[in-house]
């Protein structure tokens, strides 16, 4: 979701044609409607879907643009155009452009919600852009279908929005026609949750099958954000061969990205981001030819047994199976705080026809920085060890001639919160000669010819890319203000902003305030260890004091989370100046969601209202609480409203100057988004007058 979604600025040349085309916009408001302007279309063309919502649409759009004028399949409005029901979409032809678009709330008995072909029409050069797809999810977790397919060539899904697919089958899927050659971009995976059966086929993204282990895909997926998908191990699952994974984000994902059937992948530029979540994990790499380098991990929790695992293979094993490993090189990477060992040399040995030991591996300037863990598992003679550096608790089974135990941290906290080689640090220099395919460090930065072992160069050079973010993936038009929803309406707190923590048993235990990389705010309200709290005593409340709205009633909502049975409530109260006396669940599987609450009375002429919560649970994180006018908000309305509730409504002289101007912008973003005071507005990548004048032209709207 781009920082640039609040509004666009749109130059004047851009609203006009090319000189000498005679381009046409069509309005349609039907499939049919579609399928008929599409028998006329001309390259240039747009169709112009009508606001509203379309049900049970099944549409085809099927054409022949050029690479300079594509036809365009296009929401009147980006983000008001709602399919539902069993509404879908085939395209085929090419340079062919869909965008705007958003399927929420339907299902599909099978087949694919998009899928870039139609019949025996595939789709080369089309793009699929600026479209969500959220619960678009059939009653069963066993019905499967898959949200987005490509099949032809050449073809791009970028900033896009996927959230809570959570049924058998893959978000986004590549099938056939090798080499390929498709992109996959800045979009934002969000909650796709677990397998409840435990089984396979709900991967995140997979590019081909084990029929096509022998072929050459060439498929790029780069600058996503995952977030919390956990729908198996194989978050990303790349069975073919020559594909690209680089610069993507995986937060608090349940899974790994796995090289699992195919030949010579590309792993390098991204981050996994474990936050300690149960399940998280790093790389697992099966097969010839692999180049995994530059990538950082944290508190990972070794899924598949270590953070970079190195699969044995089979004799002339299936094409379902495990190929043997030999020429792969894992380089400059960065593991700090994870759980288990760095890297495990022949996973699965033994098993399922697996005997083969990875063969001519070298591991290779990389970076550990584990206290509590030894740096490989399994023997495996066959790993040549060079210049690698590791903080940990022992070797394990790695060769002691190409890794120095050291005995103080190498790594310190960079500004944006990634740990960091700095200069006298065990880590500088560590590497000489440079590998040869490692010329430059995460950040882009160039390495020097003695080089530090990790992700990351010490330089004062620029950085040309930094980790992903959610503010950098996306649609536009995300998150889409609901009509009539008004954040100055109701109360909108952060449960970590308590004015009060009580410890009515008075033995110390209490709330505590937790850094959550995926709350609102990046902290939560944390319930203390321990035993199950039984009414009628309390073991500590937080109180907040609310100076009171108009009049009426109010609904609660809790943005909130648990981990098990055993983490999962707390106790809110029935009315404002009471003691909480009623349990409230929440999620079990560590996933924040939105739980509705009881209503409250606001009286006329009330003051100052105390609203309080208890601990029923250990663990419970409270993240936000909602008091609303309505009792029938969905996840976005409150997901809307708690984002909105950062900005400020009105321009404030934060740098008392004596008036508002892009100075107090530049603090306000940096009290609440720890953002840049260079603020790229426009999302241009790059900070000039543009950015002055969409920040006053934001701020003149609505205020006196």
């Amino acid at each position: 979701m781009h920082l640039a979604s609040h509004f666009v600025l749109v130059p004047a040349v851009a609203l006009c044609l090319a000189a000498g085309t005679h381009a046409a916009t069509i309005q349609v408001s039907s499939a049919s409607d579609i399928s008929s302007a599409m028998l006329t279309a001309s390259p240039g063309d747009v169709l112009e879907m009508v606001n509203g919502t379309w049900t049970d649409e099944e549409i085809t759009f099927v054409g022949f643009g050029t690479s300079t004028q594509p036809i365009t399949l296009r929401a009147q409005t980006p983000g008001m155009v709602v399919l539902n029901g069993s509404s879908k979409i085939e395209m085929g032809g090419t340079h062919l452009v869909i965008e705007g678009l958003r399927f929420e709330g339907g299902s599909l008995t099978d087949g694919h919600v998009i899928r870039f072909k139609d019949g025996s029409t595939l789709a080369h050069h089309c793009t699929l852009r600026d479209t969500a797809i959220i619960d678009y999810n059939p009653p069963s977790t066993d019905t499967r279908y898959f949200w987005v397919s490509l099949h032809g060539t050449n073809n791009v899904v970028e900033d896009c929005l996927f959230i809570n697919q959570n049924h058998s089958g893959v978000v986004v899927c590549i099938w056939d026609d090798f080499p390929n050659n498709h992109i996959v971009r800045r979009n934002y995976f969000k909650d796709h949750p677990e397998d409840p059966n435990q089984a396979n086929g709900w991967e995140t993204i997979r590019i081909g099958t084990s029929d096509f282990v022998d072929l050459s895909s060439q498929t790029l997926i780069e600058e996503n954000y995952f977030e919390r998908c956990d729908g198996e191990i194989e978050i990303i699952s790349s069975k073919t061969g020559d594909n690209i994974m680089r610069r993507n984000t995986f937060s608090e994902c349940k899974g790994t990205l796995t090289l699992r059937h195919g030949f010579s992948a590309l792993v390098y530029g991204n981050a996994f981001l474990g936050n300690d979540r149960s399940g998280s994990g790093g790389v697992r790499v099966v097969g010839p030819g692999h180049r995994v380098w530059n990538n950082y991990f944290e508190k990972l929790d070794a899924r598949a047994g270590a953070t970079i695992t190195l699969y044995a293979g089979e004799i002339n094993g299936p094409n379902s199976g495990y190929l043997a490993m030999t020429d792969v090189i894992v380089a400059h990477n960065t593991i700090v705080d994870s759980q288990g060992p760095a890297f495990d040399l022949a996973t699965g040995l033994g098993s399922s026809n697996r005997t083969v030991l990875p063969d001519d591996v070298t591991i290779v300037g990389n970076l550990v920085a584990t206290p509590g863990e030894t740096v490989a598992s399994s023997t495996n003679p066959m790993v040549t060890w060079t210049d690698n550096i590791a903080f940990a608790s022992g070797l394990g089974t790695a060769s002691g001639g190409g890794v120095t135990l050291v005995g103080s941290d190498p790594v310190a906290p960079g500004a944006d919160g990634l740990e960091r080689p700095f200069a006298g640090s065990a880590a500088e220099n560590a590497v000489n000669p440079l590998v040869s395919f490692v010329p430059d460090d995460i950040d882009g930065q160039a390495r020097t010819a003695a080089a530090e072992a990790g992700a990351d160069e010490i330089s004062g050079a620029a950085q040309l890319y930094t980790p992903i973010t959610v503010d950098d993936v996306g649609p536009s038009w995300w998150p889409l203000a609901p009509p009539g929803v008004d954040p100055s309406l109701g109360f909108i707190f952060e449960a970590e902003n308590a004015d009060q923590i009580l410890d009515p048993d008075m033995d110390g235990s209490i709330f505590t305030v937790a850094s959550v990389a995926s709350a609102s705010n990046g902290e939560v309200l944390l319930s203390p260890s321990g035993s199950r709290t039984n009414l009628p005593g309390h073991e500590t409340i937080a109180v907040y004091e609310l100076d009171a709205p108009d009049a009426g009633t109010y609904t609660a909502y809790y943005r909130v989370r648990g981990f098990s049975g055993s983490t999962d409530s707390f106790f809110t109260p029935t009315g404002f100046d009471l003691d909480p006396t009623e349990q409230q669940t929440t999620s079990t599987n560590g996933t924040f969601q939105w739980e509705l609450g009881d209503d409250f009375v606001v009286p006329g002429g009330a003051g100052t209202l105390e609203f309080r919560i208890g601990r029923r649970e250990q663990d419970t994180e409270i993240d936000a609480i909602i008091l609303y006018p309505a009792n029938d908000l969905t996840d976005q309305e409150l997901d809307f409203l708690l984002e909105e509730a950062l900005v400020p409504p009105c321009p404030i002289d934060l740098d008392g100057s004596g008036d508002y101007n892009f100075f107090d912008l530049a603090i306000f973003l940096q009290l609440h988004h720890d953002e840049d005071p260079s603020a790229d507005i426009v999302d241009d990548d790059v900070y000039d007058r543009f950015d002055v004048t969409a920040f006053l032209q934001l701020t003149s709207q609505g205020c006196p």
